[in-house]
């Protein structure tokens, strides 16, 4: 009995010290306040991208932007730190891409969840890029509460500098981590093992 239950709270001390972290959002701006077409035009091959910043090795598991849409597509993706150098505006080489369908739409917040998206610490970029109808007049919203240190746009294959244009963007990033056993856990879980080969000893002798 006493080796059973030993067993068992050496399990839950495992189990504890090594449950994941909660999600937290590692960019939130807040919801632009711009009305529809007081921000950038958001038309067929035009991508907007943001910069921001990851604290440690995590799972991104979803990304939003805040724009209008029409019938078509838009396109999600993650770019390393800047081509350009530390605090430049070109994004880095494509990580990893998502698209989603749209329909005719006025600014809601709209992305993609369930991303699994696994990053380093560092400096990042999420790009969107819309796909539909040359005639479109989609726009992104700007005027976010709290602006992104960081923001670009591609035209043509051509990336500029938008961070000075005060337009601001909406980017929302959720993201994850395994959580790091603290030091009295793992002494526990240690102890814990310590006591349990002990008895078993004791009882095959």
């Amino acid at each position: 009995m006493l080796f059973e239950r030993l067993r068992l709270t050496v399990v839950l001390l495992c189990t504890f010290a090594c449950l994941p972290a909660q999600a937290a959002l590692v960019a939130d701006t807040g919801t632009p306040t711009n009305g529809i077409g007081a921000g950038w035009a958001f038309n067929s091959g035009h991508s907007y991208a943001g910069r921001f910043t990851v604290p440690g090795a995590m799972t991104i598991n979803s990304v939003e932007g805040y724009f209008g849409t029409d019938a078509g597509e838009v396109g999600i993706s993650l770019f390393g730190n800047s081509a350009d150098g530390e605090g430049g505006f070109i994004p880095g080489s494509m990580l990893r891409s998502a698209s989603f369908a749209t329909g005719v739409g006025e600014a809601a917040w709209r992305g993609l969840a369930g991303l699994d998206w696994a990053v380093g610490e560092g400096s990042y970029w999420i790009g969107f890029t819309s796909t539909w109808d040359s005639a479109s007049q989609a726009s992104m919203p700007g005027a976010a509460d709290k602006p992104l240190a960081g923001y670009a746009l591609e035209q043509g294959g051509q990336w500029y500098d938008a961070a000075g244009l005060g337009l601001d963007q909406g980017l929302r990033v959720d993201a994850s981590a395994m959580a790091v056993p603290e030091p009295g856990s793992m002494a526990l879980f240690g102890l814990g093992l310590g006591v349990v080969g002990v008895v078993g000893r004791r009882k095959r002798a």
